[in-house]
């Protein structure tokens, strides 16, 4: 077995506690020992790379996987991969959220760009309020930021799960991941971390064995299955635990530093 050389965080409930809305001082002393010690130190968020805030973006990792692995980059921004929707799937998605009057904003790899009804997009108020500020969002009420030569690679929806499911339960080119009671991180199909995690082991010529990974919800399943070493978070669900080799403590008792302890990665 060869040995672990890279680790990669999930950022909601891993990184950074729900309970208390914070990135516990535990978590950030544990990275940086890690990091210390020569271990590559990988993000993977449904987050926009350039969306992240200071409070993450100074935890310094050497790669991000965003967007849910549709786009990775490295730590000066640095575009590696990205998995793009083709416009044919974009002009679908931006006529079923008009007919359902949904709340649409497409991240491209500058910025995200709110389509229609902020009001019903949950975590919007909430990031614009926070560390991560209004910069990587513009107000775009005329809908027309795809018609330019490049495409976008995630969007952010929030519809009822009915006409979800109606629209787009068997489709066969777009995903919807499901992250609050009708809110959607949409995705090209067959896109999630796993890909992103493929994409930058393949880049840094990295086997399954050296590579470890730690999560807690749903869209860490596959990227779980992709890493060598797969941690859940004491807080973890339990499909997610199932899957994991070791689980350690939650993300708000020393969740992060016991892992990397188990690891092996720091003392």
């Amino acid at each position: 077995m060869k040995q672990l050389k890279m680790v990669v965080f999930d950022v909601d409930g891993t990184l950074y506690d729900l309970v208390r809305h914070e990135i516990p001082a535990s978590c950030i002393a544990a990275l940086k020992e890690m990091k210390a010690n020569g271990y590559l130190f990988v993000i993977a968020t449904g987050r926009a790379h350039y969306g992240l805030g200071k409070a993450l973006n100074d935890l310094n990792a050497d790669y991000i996987l965003s967007m849910n692995g549709g786009v990775v980059v490295d730590h000066e921004g640095k575009v590696i991969s990205h998995h793009d929707f083709t416009k044919a799937d974009v002009d679908r998605l931006n006529q079923f959220c008009t007919d359902n009057e949904a709340g649409l904003i497409w991240k491209f790899l500058d910025a995200m760009y709110i389509y229609q009804h902020p009001e019903k997009v949950d975590w919007l108020a909430g990031q614009m309020n926070s560390d991560i500020g209004r910069d990587p969002f513009v107000d775009c009420p005329q809908m027309n930021r795809h018609l330019r030569d490049d495409a976008p690679q995630s969007a952010s929806v929030h519809a009822p799960i009915d006409k979800v499911e109606q629209a787009f339960n068997e489709d066969d080119s777009i995903a919807f991941l499901r992250y609050s009671e009708d809110g959607f991180d949409v995705v090209p199909k067959g896109i999630n971390k796993s890909v992103g995690l493929k994409d930058l082991m393949d880049y840094l010529h990295l086997s399954h064995d050296e590579v470890a990974c730690i999560g807690d919800n749903y869209n860490d399943l596959e990227m779980m299955e992709t890493a060598g070493t797969a941690i859940a978070m004491g807080n973890a669900i339990p499909e997610v635990k199932a899957k994991a080799d070791f689980i350690t403590t939650a993300s708000n008792q020393d969740g992060i530093a016991n892992a990397l302890k188990y690891l092996g990665c720091i003392k």
